[in-house]
């Protein structure tokens, strides 16, 4: 469980207004305790929560006042990143913000979309891939089409995440055709002791959740290149 706030801390949030009996108790590390009461505050309007965050790096959101074990439908996840840092609470990723997953930098957009996702590529130093965690309607939060595949931005073999952090509507033959080769060709430079860097941006139009391509653009040894994969209904 994260440590309490110090009793400056605790003192400062009992002077605001109406947060009167208000307790709040500090994620470890990253995110700021202002940080976390702001964003919280703004996006779900409550004012009396409560955090406990185990050994795995998650947590459990409380958005009512003396919400027991009996009720955990209203109760909600909290996801941590490599600092410590707030990234997703619940089925829902964070606001323009910023984190890190083994490595590789996100970033977020207004509605949470996933708009960036960089890094020095590496291979995963574990066997087997891992499930995805996360349902197609979770991340393409109804934007998603039929046939899609949950589409890595760092695919599992570089040690990508197997969460809604990493993850975007794909078309599926895009996914497992010319993305993954592009992938297993990027993956051959790297063992074969190249430096590949690495950024993906997925391009939305309209408010969707759902990109219609992805840009990458990657360096192998210090040559740029760029690529475009449409995301489209067709191959």
């Amino acid at each position: 469980m994260s440590e309490i706030g110090s009793p400056k801390e605790i003192t400062d949030i009992k002077k605001m207004e109406d947060t009167n009996e208000f307790k709040q108790i500090k994620p470890e590390e990253g995110t700021s305790f202002q940080e976390a009461q702001d964003f919280w505050d703004n996006l779900f309007k409550k004012e009396e929560f409560t955090i406990e965050k185990d050994d795995t790096g998650s947590g459990i959101f409380d958005g009512g006042e003396n919400i027991g074990p009996e009720e955990p439908e209203t109760r909600e996840i909290c996801y941590y990143d490599d600092n410590g840092k707030l990234y997703r609470l619940g089925n829902e990723l964070t606001p323009n913000n910023e984190y890190e997953i083994n490595g590789y930098q996100y970033k977020t957009g207004e509605n949470g979309n996933i708009i960036s996702a960089e890094g020095t590529l590496h291979l995963k130093d574990r066997e087997g891939r891992l499930q995805i965690r996360d349902s197609i309607e979770d991340i393409g939060k109804g934007d998603e089409r039929e046939g899609d595949d949950r589409g890595h931005l760092i695919g599992d073999q570089f040690d990508g995440s197997n969460g809604m952090e990493n993850m975007i509507p794909q078309n599926a033959q895009v996914n497992r055709n010319d993305f993954k080769n592009f992938e297993n060709s990027l993956a051959r430079e790297v063992k074969d002791g190249k430096v590949v860097e690495y950024k993906v941006e997925p391009v939305y139009e309209d408010g969707s959740r759902r990109p219609s391509a992805i840009v990458v653009t990657y360096s192998i040894d210090g040559e740029e290149s760029v690529r475009i994969f449409p995301n489209g209904e067709e191959a």
